[in-house]
């Protein structure tokens, strides 16, 4: 595999986004927390995917209370999809998609500002509203297949983030306006929200020690103890060893993968993946198979790194090397690396 690193001088930059600040947090005063030899797991399958939590503090809690917050923490999982799904009959946002409410709560309604604002970041290459394409295409499926093009072409009407009008509420709700038939699809965001809810649920409990697993986007809480990150593996593009493409030392920040190799399928001979170009409505085919974003708020690592792959390796870069307080690696499908101007410092 060739290692190639681009070095791109770092430039101080406003992204025009809705930021979520850190709350200054009350921690639990239950009694002094310790560090734990082993961590508190609990697991479940949430958002379509495996999820797990780690404590690596005890927080001052007995086992049993350890144990019951941190389910607490992955019960959110549950109420945030509730709120997110594009597909779920009785969730906020598929009653919005199908003029059913034009009134949501404030959570809802930050998460579609993110993802209008990395509409206009991007130029378009990273559209929330590709809801109406997105749902033709089945991953998921035993037998998934390329849509029909005019049924494509047809949805395509119907993209376009520019089109969405949110306005804030006195009561702290949103009230979205949006042509009939737009779709909005949170899939790629809505994972680093949710984990960024449960590291605040968390650090209130007086949990400063945990890593947070949404199915591969990954939060980590402080570090494992006073002297030792976490270690943190990237998945190698495709493959089946176990064995990370790089591992990183990674210290209270997030790290998000968006890549081809997440859903996918071959259909004569062509691949066929989930992160799709709202322009055309098939999948982004531009050189990457992984972007890799290391930052504080899992949310945007979730924004940046599918609008990354979705701008390419040159836009893609320049985005990242323009953006304070991020870094990233891009992989290219010929097994190429590329890291930001900062990466390196937490290779392990």
């Amino acid at each position: 595999m060739k290692i190639h690193v681009k070095r791109f001088k770092r430039h101080t930059a406003f992204l025009l986004l809705i930021c979520t600040l850190f709350p200054a947090f009350s921690l639990s005063m239950t009694g002094c927390s310790s560090s734990l030899k082993e961590p508190v797991r609990v697991t479940g399958y949430k958002l379509n995917t495996y999820v797990n939590i780690d404590a690596y503090t005890d927080g001052g809690y007995s086992t049993d209370k350890l144990n019951e917050i941190l389910k607490e923490a992955l019960a959110l999982c549950d109420t945030y999809e509730k709120m997110f799904s594009r597909t779920d009959s009785d969730s906020t946002l598929y009653k919005l998609n199908h003029g059913e409410t034009d009134v949501v709560p404030e959570s809802l309604g930050e998460l579609i500002s993110y993802g209008i604002d990395y509409g206009r970041l991007s130029g378009g290459a990273f559209d929330i509203t590709i809801g109406s394409v997105s749902s033709l295409w089945d991953f998921t499926s035993d037998s998934p297949a390329v849509p029909d093009a005019d049924k494509i072409e047809e949805a395509l009407r119907f993209v376009d983030y520019t089109k969405v009008e949110l306005s804030r509420n006195t009561d702290v709700t949103y009230t979205v306006s949006m042509p009939e038939n737009t779709i909005i699809d949170l899939g790629a965001v809505a994972k680093g929200y949710i984990a960024d809810r449960i590291r605040d649920f968390l650090l209130e409990k007086g949990i400063n020690h945990a890593i947070i697993n949404l199915g591969g986007n990954v939060l980590c809480i402080g570090a494992k103890d006073s002297s030792t990150p976490f270690s943190v593996g990237i998945k190698r593009p495709f493959s089946e060893d176990a064995s990370p493409l790089v591992t990183l030392n990674i210290d209270n920040k997030s790290v998000v993968s968006s890549g081809n190799y997440e859903r996918y399928f071959y259909q004569d001979d062509t691949l066929y993946h989930h992160i799709l170009n709202p322009k055309t409505g098939y999948p982004y085919n531009n050189g990457l198979t992984d972007v890799t974003i290391i930052s504080d708020l899992s949310v945007i690592g979730d924004c940046l790194s599918t609008t990354c792959f979705a701008l390419g390796l040159e836009e893609g870069m320049k985005l990242i090397e323009d953006t304070e307080g991020v870094e990233a690696m891009f992989v290219e499908t010929d097994g190429t690396i590329h890291y930001s101007s900062g990466f390196e410092t937490y290779l392990k």
